[in-house]
């Protein structure tokens, strides 16, 4: 389960210019992870 406060630093490392790459890689989770919380509506 991914926390509330992952989610709204996945989306700050991305607004920065962080591929879901490397932010999945800094994070320690999938790439699939932060692509779907990307994709999400806010």
């Amino acid at each position: 389960m991914v926390t509330f406060e992952t989610v709204m630093e996945i989306k700050i490392l991305h607004k920065q210019g962080m591929s879901s790459r490397a932010i999945a890689r800094e994070l320690g989770i999938s790439r699939n992870t932060v692509k779907r919380y990307l994709q999400a509506k806010s």
